[in-house]
């Protein structure tokens, strides 16, 4: 999105994003709140997804309450249950964080680059 500004002389000069940011001005200001917000929306999602995927256990353990005694190869299931799908989904959550971080800040350096 460009924004053309009229000058005093009455030449008017595009203006990009960059040059928004750069001066401070009340659209570079909109676009800096906009990946912000958006970045925000994404840590709550994640602390979300973390929250239900850890907050669920105790859910599992008042429902069933036998697996606290119960023992799979002389391992105690809350052990399995902790080790075996709640570590891999949380190293999954942190993955598409950091994927969707990513994407989020290359869109941003895209519309505030000289080359759009």
């Amino acid at each position: 999105m460009k924004v053309i500004e009229v000058e005093p002389p009455g030449i008017t000069r595009e203006r990009t994003p960059r040059d928004e940011l750069a001066e401070a001005t009340a659209h570079g200001d909109i676009y800096l709140e906009r990946l912000i917000r958006r970045q925000l929306r994404l840590a709550f999602l994640a602390l979300a997804a973390f929250g239900g995927l850890v907050g669920s256990l105790p859910l599992l353990f008042l429902l069933a309450p036998g697996l606290e005694h119960a023992y799979v190869l002389s391992v105690p299931v809350p052990v399995l249950i902790l080790a075996i799908p709640i570590f891999p989904g949380i190293v999954a959550i942190g993955w598409l964080y950091q994927r969707r971080a990513d994407s989020l800040d290359a869109a941003f350096r895209e519309l505030v680059s000289d080359d759009g």
